[in-house]
């Protein structure tokens, strides 16, 4: 059989199982409002938690550096892609989440597999949250180190796995928003118990990030820890693109040595880099906190409508079943209402869900019929 047959019959597995993806096509800028395939829909979908992806004040600074200084950076930031526009973004996020040095990365993907295997090599152990993200759990496997899965959220059992796991480093990583589930680490009671058994923290900021704590610094800031490394990315809140590490001036040097995403990856271009220094200054703006205060009030309508606790901007409604979220999803966009319907092996089996983001361009009347949507649909 040729590797091209086994792909096919690979495919009609993925099938049968309702587990094969299909990347929707988007026109224009993206927002609440977005044409998605074709339609014009309200979407619930994306990560633009603050509305900032189509804020023109982030168009507009990237396009004076782009008409200035070009398009790409040219090479990797060690060779000759170090572009002035890295080094006063690195400088406004140090300054931002008041820590000693940042880094770049190209991702939050290759940010947090390029801290963990920086960080970790054999004779190392890390523990790391059982519903942590792909990348991480990826950076985990990379590093080479002995990996403690602990159960989600379980801080007994990260206790008793701290206790009897010896190492010659040991580090603890979790997300502080967890981004299929929506729930907050006890992020305090984390570094309590990493500072008792001598172990750092890693927390992974994605999806706080902009829109909760002071000044949208994330969980770890709201709780006052400060964690070993807090990982970060641009493409959710911030509305560009990329992700950095905050972290002490020591691991930020050893990040230049060690961290291969970063060392073997050409820069970001300079006017994304820009265009992200916007964003950190609407973030850390008036406009920023009015922002954060409306998602608080959108999330709090929705959590009454549908019954839970909202945390953060991410809902999940669970179905279980992997085709019928699907149908539901589809159901739901025939009303022109955009959710996400999120399978395996995105999420464990059995726990196929909607999953609904909220942004602070929504209005309570967005809300409103999406909770009638989803009552009429998933009921």
């Amino acid at each position: 059989m040729s590797l091209d047959d086994d792909v096919r019959a690979e495919l009609r597995e993925l099938s049968a199982a309702h587990l094969v993806r299909v990347p929707r096509v988007v026109d224009g800028a993206q927002g609440t409002r977005v044409r998605v395939d074709g339609l014009d829909v309200v979407s619930f979908a994306s990560n633009d938690y603050l509305g900032l992806a189509g804020d023109p004040r982030l168009t507009a600074a990237a396009a004076a550096v782009l008409e200035e200084d070009g398009l790409g950076a040219g090479a990797s930031r060690l060779i000759v892609g170090n572009h002035r526009q890295h080094v006063a973004l690195e400088a406004e996020l140090a300054d931002w989440m008041q820590s000693e040095g940042t880094r770049l990365f190209n991702t939050g993907y290759a940010a947090n597999v390029g801290v963990l295997t920086a960080l970790l090599r054999e004779g190392d152990v890390v523990f790391s949250d059982a519903l942590n993200h792909a990348s991480i759990i990826d950076g985990c496997r990379l590093a080479r180190a002995r990996v403690v899965v602990y159960p989600h959220l379980d801080l007994v059992a990260l206790e008793r796995a701290l206790a009897d796991v010896a190492g010659r480093r040991r580090i603890v990583v979790s997300e502080s928003l967890f981004s299929m589930d929506g729930d907050l680490a006890d992020v305090a009671a984390l570094a309590a118990l990493c500072h008792r058994h001598e172990a750092a923290l890693i927390l992974d900021e994605a999806h706080a990030l902009g829109v909760l704590g002071p000044e949208g610094r994330g969980v770890a800031a709201a709780a006052g820890v400060v964690p070993d490394v807090v990982v970060g990315t641009f493409g959710k809140a911030l509305g560009t693109f990329g992700a950095f590490v905050a972290t002490s001036e020591a691991i930020a040097t050893l990040l230049w040595n060690r961290a291969r995403p970063l060392v073997f990856s050409t820069g970001l271009p300079p006017s994304l880099a820009a265009a992200t220094r916007a964003a950190v200054a609407t973030v850390r703006s008036a406009d920023g906190g009015d922002r954060r205060r409306k998602l608080g009030v959108l999330g709090e309508q929705l959590g009454r409508a549908l019954r839970v606790k909202v945390a953060g901007p991410i809902v999940p409604v669970h179905i279980g079943d992997d085709a019928r979220v699907v149908e539901v999803a589809q159901q739901i966009l025939s009303r022109k209402i955009l959710v996400a319907s999120v399978r395996p092996p995105t999420v464990p089996s059995g726990t196929s869900r909607l999953r609904i983001s909220l942004s602070a361009g929504h209005e309570p009347r967005d809300i409103e019929q999406l909770t009638v949507a989803i009552t009429q649909c998933v009921t």
